[in-house]
């Protein structure tokens, strides 16, 4: 048996583990591809190039995009976000102490979540209420650039000051704001910017942000499917792409071999901020490494890149030059992608 049939047996392994129904991985290693998947939509085999919710790993592409709008020196990282706004439009966003420290944060803030903005998406209202909680119950609504403001300002307080000591608090809201600023600078949608700054460069021809017209496999939460697709429009920069594993696998290696963003950029992200365990948070994507006392015989692998709660990743492990790309489709069990991807990296090791 060799690497792409156990890879295969990985992945129709996942099938009923967590009520996963459908499971997709790519790996890749230098000029190297090897697929795998499993499950049926719409009657028909999941395959690399079956569309899905890549969620939260909507932020690796618009980290991409920022940086590609800062070589062309459109924009800076260490920008006001209020110089890319109508005068008074984040007035009193971040209200600390009777103070508006709004005028503080900048660009790398928003992508490191070092803003101390709250979590439109998760975070609690005053309320008690958590727009996620209403998402996952099927409770579908549309909302924009308002409410989002509204929400943060007038629902839910800022947790620490913009870039206060290495405090980070991750945040929809930060790439939601990024979003914003793409469009602003580029002078368009944020569609026609993703379609300019990623998808023609690097031919993706199945990329794009969610709406009308625009098909993925459902969202899978427990047993039920998940039907909100009013409000995953309504959250592009954040978590709306629509994509394959196959594009992905693409998309993140150009990402890391200095293809789609300056290579030197690399180290500059690489200023780690805990999260949430075993998350690290650097500027615009995320570490996961396992502390050695979960992995006593050999020591976990880096992964660098960014995952979402649709079950969908998109990482890099620069150990063994290895990217990893796909979904299980499950929003319940969070951590089984992460356990995916350790498995695919130790069947690389052995057999690859």
């Amino acid at each position: 048996m060799d690497l792409s049939d156990r890879l295969q047996q990985l992945v129709v392994a996942q099938l009923g583990r967590g009520q996963v129904q459908e499971a997709v991985l790519c790996v890749a290693r230098e000029a190297d591809l090897l697929c795998a998947s499993a499950g049926f939509w719409a009657g028909v085999p999941v395959s690399v190039d079956t569309p899905y919710f890549v969620a939260s790993t909507s932020k690796l592409l618009t980290t991409a995009m920022i940086l590609r709008l800062r070589a062309e020196g459109r924009l800076s990282l260490d920008d006001p976000i209020v110089d890319h706004f109508p005068e008074g439009m984040l007035t009193g966003l971040h209200r600390w102490r009777g103070q508006d420290l709004t005028s503080r944060i900048t660009l790398r803030h928003l992508l490191s979540h070092r803003s101390g903005l709250p979590d439109y998406f998760e975070g609690r209202r005053r309320d008690g209420s958590r727009l996620s909680d209403g998402l996952l119950a099927g409770r579908d609504m549309s909302y924009g650039l308002p409410e989002v403001l509204g929400w943060a300002r007038d629902e839910m307080r800022p947790h620490f000051p913009p870039g206060e000591g290495r405090r980070a608090l991750y945040a929809d809201t930060n790439f939601y704001l990024l979003g914003e600023v793409i469009a602003r600078v580029c002078g368009t949608s944020l569609a026609e910017a993703l379609q300019r700054l990623i998808t023609v460069p690097l031919g993706l021809n199945a990329t794009r942000f969610f709406g009308p017209g625009v098909s993925a496999m459902p969202l899978r939460h427990g047993a039920s499917v998940l039907e909100v697709p009013n409000a995953m429009a309504c959250m592009p920069a954040d978590g709306g792409v629509v994509s394959t594993a196959r594009d992905m696998q693409m998309f993140t290696q150009a990402f890391f071999d200095g293809g789609l963003v300056p290579r030197g950029d690399m180290d500059e992200m690489q200023d780690w901020c805990r999260i949430f365990f075993p998350l690290q948070s650097g500027v615009g994507l995320l570490r996961f490494r396992l502390p050695r006392v979960f992995s006593p015989w050999r020591a976990s692998p880096e992964l660098l890149g960014h995952s979402g709660i649709s079950g969908a990743f998109a990482f890099h492990c620069p150990e063994m030059n290895v990217t990893l790309t796909g979904t299980v489709n499950q929003i319940s069990g969070r951590g089984r992608p992460f356990r995916l991807m350790l498995q695919a990296l130790e069947l690389v090791r052995r057999y690859g």
